[in-house]
This record gives C-alpha cells, sequence and structure tokens, in this order.
C-alpha cells in the first residue's frame, strides 16, 4: 500500500462519507483470503445464518398468519360474524325488521338477518342426545359458504320453508354418524316449552325429514348443529314469537370494534352485541398468544444468528490493524476507518437478510409443493386433515408489512452488532500498531 502512495493520497482526501474508496477498501477487506488476514469463512457462516434465521421468521409468521385465518374461517363459516339482540324479550315483529333493516345499510355489513340458536334434546333410531337447532331463512343459509359448500348427502335446495318441504332440515355429519342417520331419515326434535294434557304437562316435539348431511370440517359444527327453517324454530320453541336477535356477516371480520361503534350510534334502544371473538375467545386469544410469542422467539432467533457476524468483525479487525495504522498514516480520518468497517459488516447483513428474505417469500409460495415432496419422500402425511382441518394443507398468508418489518429488524442488528467492532477499528492507535506488528 505503501508504493502507492502518490495514487491513494489525493483519493483520500477527495473521500467523501461513504464514497468510493471507503466501499471499495470494505469490500475488499470482504473478499480477502485468510493467508491476507480475511474471514471469508466465518463471513460465509454469518451470512447463511442470517439468511436461515429471516427465512425462518418469514416462514413461520406467514403460516401462523394462515393459521389464524383457516381457523377464523371454520369458526365463522358456520355462524356470523356479529350478533345484535334485543334487549325487550318480547320484541314486537316491526321492530326487528326496522333494525335489521338499518343494520344492513351500514357500510361494511354485508348482510343481516334474523335467526335463532336453541340448544334441546334429540331422538332418532332409539338414541336421545342434544344438538344445537340454528333457526335461518334459507335464502340466508347459502351465504355460508362452509356449510352449503361442504354438503356431502343430499341437497341444500331442500332446505325450504315451503308447505310441501317445511319438515326439511341440514344436519352435521358427526351428529348424522351418531344416530346412523342418512338422508330421508326422521328426527325427533323437542321443544323447552309443554303442554296441559289432562295426565298433566306434556312435552313438546315433532317429527323432521334429514333433507341434507353437511360435513364442514369443524368438530362441534359437525357433531351438534343442526339448520331449520326459522318459521320452524319460531313455531317449535318461540310459540311463532320473534326471538329478536339479529346475525350480521362482515366485509371484513376483523373490523368488529368499527362496526360495533356505527350500530351505537344508529339505535336508540339498548341492545346486545357479541362478536365471533366473544363467543371463541379462547381461541381468538390462544392464536394471538401464538403468533406473539413466535415472533419475539424469532426475534431472539436473528440476534443469536447476527453473532458471527460480531465474531468475523473482531477477528477482521484485529487481523486488518496494520492496514489501519498505514491508512490512519495516510490521513483517514478515524470516521473514515469507522465507516469503512461498518460497511464491511453491514454487507454481510444485509445480503443475508435479503436473501433471507426471498428465500421465505420463495417458500411460502410453494409450501404446498414442499408439503407434497416431503410427503412423498417420507411417505407420511403432513398435518393430516382429519386432526388439523386443513383440507388445502398448511395454510401460509404472506403480509407484506411483517415481511419489511422482519428486513429492518434483520439490517437493525446487523448493524448494531457491526458497529462496536468498527468503533474499535477506529480507535486503534497507528503508531503502537506498527510497533507491535
Amino acid at each position: 500500500m505503501g508504493n502507492n502512495n502518490e495514487t491513494i493520497i489525493p483519493l483520500i482526501q477527495s473521500n467523501s462519507p461513504f464514497g468510493a474508496i471507503e466501499r471499495k477498501i470494505s469490500f475488499r477487506y470482504l473478499r480477502s483470503k485468510k493467508n491476507q488476514g480475511g474471514v471469508g469463512l466465518i463471513s460465509l457462516i454469518s451470512f447463511i445464518c442470517i439468511m436461515l434465521a429471516i427465512a425462518a421468521m418469514i416462514i413461520i409468521m406467514s403460516i401462523m398468519n394462515g393459521f389464524r385465518d383457516e381457523m377464523i374461517n371454520l369458526t365463522i363459516g358456520s355462524e356470523g360474524h356479529m350478533f345484535v339482540a334485543s334487549s325487550n324479550p318480547d320484541p314486537n315483529k316491526q321492530y326487528i325488521e326496522l333494525l335489521e333493516k338499518d343494520l344492513s345499510s351500514l357500510s361494511g355489513i354485508e348482510g343481516a338477518f334474523q335467526f335463532t340458536q336453541n340448544f334441546t334434546g334429540i331422538q332418532a333410531n332409539s338414541q336421545f342426545g342434544l344438538a344445537k337447532v340454528i333457526g335461518i331463512a334459507p335464502e340466508n343459509l347459502k351465504d355460508f359458504s362452509l356449510v352449503v359448500s361442504n354438503i356431502i348427502e343430499g341437497s341444500i335446495q331442500e332446505f325450504s320453508s315451503s308447505l310441501k318441504q317445511e319438515n326439511m332440515i341440514t344436519i352435521g355429519s358427526g351428529l348424522a354418524n351418531s344416530f346412523g342417520l342418512k338422508v330421508g331419515d326422521s328426527i325427533v326434535i323437542y321443544s323447552p316449552n309443554s303442554r296441559q294434557t289432562i295426565s298433566g304437562p306434556m312435552p313438546i316435539k315433532k317429527s323432521y325429514t334429514v333433507g341434507a348431511i353437511f360435513k364442514s370440517g369443524l368438530y362441534q359444527a359437525d357433531l351438534s348443529n343442526i339448520y331449520m327453517d326459522i318459521n320452524q324454530t319460531s313455531l317449535l320453541f318461540n310459540k311463532g314469537l320473534h326471538s329478536g336477535e339479529i346475525q350480521i356477516r362482515l366485509s371484513n371480520p376483523d373490523e368488529l370494534d368499527k362496526i360495533r361503534n356505527e350500530i351505537l350510534n344508529i339505535i336508540d334502544e339498548p341492545v346486545f352485541i357479541q362478536s365471533w371473538k366473544d363467543r371463541n375467545a379462547s381461541t381468538a386469544t390462544a392464536l394471538r398468544t401464538e403468533q406473539i410469542a413466535m415472533r419475539f422467539i424469532f426475534m431472539v432467533v436473528v440476534i443469536i444468528a447476527v453473532f458471527p457476524v460480531l465474531a468475523s468483525m473482531i477477528m477482521l479487525v484485529k487481523n486488518k490493524s496494520k492496514d489501519i495504522a498505514v491508512l490512519r498514516t495516510l490521513g483517514v480520518s478515524r470516521a473514515a476507518i469507522l465507516r469503512i468497517f461498518f460497511i464491511t459488516g453491514v454487507s454481510i447483513g444485509s445480503v443475508g437478510t435479503f436473501s433471507g428474505v426471498l428465500l421465505g417469500i420463495l417458500f411460502c409460495s410453494n409450501v404446498e409443493h414442499i408439503q407434497s415432496v416431503l410427503e412423498f419422500i417420507t411417505g407420511v402425511e403432513l398435518f393430516p386433515e382429519d386432526v388439523y382441518q386443513l383440507s388445502g394443507g398448511i395454510p401460509s398468508k404472506v403480509i407484506w408489512v411483517e415481511v419489511f418489518g422482519v428486513a429492518f429488524w434483520g439490517f437493525l442488528i446487523s448493524a448494531l452488532a457491526t458497529f462496536f467492532p468498527a468503533l474499535t477499528a477506529s480507535r486503534i492507535d497507528p503508531v503502537d500498531a506498527l510497533r507491535y506488528d
């Protein structure tokens, strides 16, 4: 380096922060071999560690997002997103219809319709059990894709309120299997009400015909849900009166708080409002807790992954102490020395982070194919549908804001790991370095 003083000094004097001369020296140090004081192998290991950590963080976060969406779809696919009930135990028909109309007019609400829900006893094939009977209009049942799209026997067209087919009901596959039922069989549903006879009070019951059987993939819904025309449930359970309950489906199921406030603003009378999160509080809380925990864990993993960067930079500074002394004697400032080594370390972190982001996105985009290959190689079904209720394989949803956050975190940690060795390099005394080398 001393043989080129006449060439280097003018370059140094014209150097600007993070300029060409600083970048050139940084990349030269990055490519230098072991016998030249380089740390190529450790730098390669550092790059691989950061890349895998960033990719793993993106993959896990995307799969967790996919699981969350899958669970939400399973949960709300057989019921609404919000539920509004009148505080009046006996609301009149006009009030319910007006409330339904007002709710339907709000932006963000795809539909609002009356429904009933009753837990009651049933009987079929000399067996007794419990079921959840849901009363809903035929045209509204068609909005529940998890039910309508998974009819395994019969037809949803049989679910009707016409005089000819008013006794047709739709039941879950688990319930059908438990009672040995198939399409066309009869099932007796009991009402909690009773009627007075000469012999005393007798339970009210009615026989219905199974018109369709669905398999939603949601265990509890398949095991206990019965869908019946709302006019029939009103007669059986509420003596023909309206229950005052309205079910709401939203354009975006996550806008619950916003819609709740809008509902309270347009309704003068007090009402009870529940959301799918309220009804499935344990599931929603568990999913959110798992997401936060996994993000924290992989943030720590990224921190651990940059330790090789720290080690490689410490070794590079030690090996290049003579070069630092020569540069200082040629007029290179302490700040320039800091920037040179900072660029070297950040380059490893940046390239590793970018490669990890690319690898993570590619993995998430092809997760189904990767799953198929792994199942073919191992001969074992990963995430079986009957256990995990995942009909489309491993779910994945890439959220770009999260991807940018992961990339920023990787870059930030790499920069912090690089800064302190670079600061040490800038403080090396050229006299001491040349004296003891």
